[in-house]
């Protein structure tokens, strides 16, 4: 009959005995932290509030009273005066419950101590975050434009399209648009390439754009450029942006439509026997105005309604410009001999 009371004796023992899920010593259950490891003992992130001790707590025996009273109360030194924090408000700074927590789910999954990849991507954001984005600039992450100025609403515009720095200096650009801006006004036409730009004499597009950028809205400067390899002077008026996509809606809603030829290809080229470009038809549609005026596939424009044509762009503008069944006057070179055309400009559907 003795085996009996080692068996109760056993199983009282065991109630009272925990293994420490971190290494796996035994000690007694009421233990809140392992004495060999310093692991902490529970379940969920509700057990990982911490407790502090708060000045005139009553005694364990009079803790049944309301939490003013028991804060205002006086107690004998020694007392085991512990209340646990409001789980309203967070006793552990964020980071400290996150990390147990990723402890604990490491540990029950067999797992060493290691933080996911994701914790630190998140703890990234939160940084550069905080920081303004200021961590960033090390790593060279600026504007597109390379550190060209913003361009903000009192830059001034000329209406050239994409411009580029040209061979021997200057500024070069493949089309003025839109109709009536102040590159058109004073005369511009693609492949010009500007020399000067208000007594300032250009070698890079971040100067150009620096020299827009202080130039006030409205003000008259004179333009040096050169085109078929003459140098002439211009006078320009600069335009806000607004003016600028003021003018650009209106010709995009004129209510007569772009002009339209039929032509499908051209490339720009040298004419021979002259100091200027043109641009060279290849792929002239049959049936479309274009063919049916007479221009056909080989000839090299040179003018269109009597503007300059030294870039396709320029002519591609120039077309869509013309108002449709309007006729006007292509001069084009076939077979070394000019040849003025007229040409009644259809519609672009």
């Amino acid at each position: 009959m003795q085996p009996e009371p080692k068996q109760a004796t056993s199983a009282a023992q065991a109630e009272e005995i925990t293994i420490c899920p971190n290494c796996h010593v035994a000690m007694p259950r009421t233990l809140r932290f392992c004495r060999s490891c310093g692991f902490r003992l529970g379940e969920g992130l509700a057990e990982y509030t911490e407790t502090v001790r708060l000045p005139n707590r009553p005694t364990a025996s009079a803790q049944q009273g309301s939490t003013a009273s028991a804060a205002n109360s006086t107690t004998q030194p020694g007392a085991n005066n512990w209340a646990p924090i409001s789980p309203v408000q967070p006793a552990q700074p964020l980071m400290g419950q996150a990390s147990a927590f990723i402890d604990k789910c490491n540990k029950k999954q067999g797992r060493k101590k290691r933080t996911p990849w994701i914790v630190w991507v998140v703890l990234g954001i939160t940084v550069a975050s905080v920081t303004g984005g200021g961590l960033m600039s090390p790593f060279g992450l600026r504007n597109r434009d390379r550190g060209a100025p913003t361009r903000s609403a009192t830059r001034s515009y000329l209406g050239v399209n994409r411009y580029a720095a040209a061979d021997g200096g200057g500024i070069t650009f493949e089309s003025v648009t839109p109709p009536g801006s102040a590159a058109d006004k004073a005369g511009l036409i693609g492949g010009d390439i500007i020399k000067t730009f208000d007594g300032q004499t250009l070698t890079s597009t971040r100067q150009f754009e620096d020299l827009l950028a202080a130039t006030p809205i409205g003000k008259t400067v004179e333009v040096t450029y050169i085109r078929d390899g003459e140098t002439k002077t211009t006078q320009l008026t600069t335009i806000s942006k607004a003016e600028q996509e003021r003018l650009a809606s209106l010709f995009a809603s004129r209510p007569e439509g772009q002009g339209f030829l039929g032509i499908e290809d051209w490339d720009r080229v040298a004419v021979p026997g002259m100091n200027i470009y043109g641009v060279q038809l290849n792929d002239i549609s049959k049936n479309r105005p274009g063919y049916i005026a007479g221009l056909r596939d080989g000839d090299i424009v040179i003018e269109f309604n009597r503007t300059p044509i030294r870039t396709e762009r320029e002519l591609v503008e120039r077309i869509e410009r013309a108002l449709p069944d309007s006729i006007v006057k292509v001069v084009v070179i076939r077979g070394g001999e000019r040849l003025e055309i007229p040409v009644k400009i259809g519609v672009d559907d």
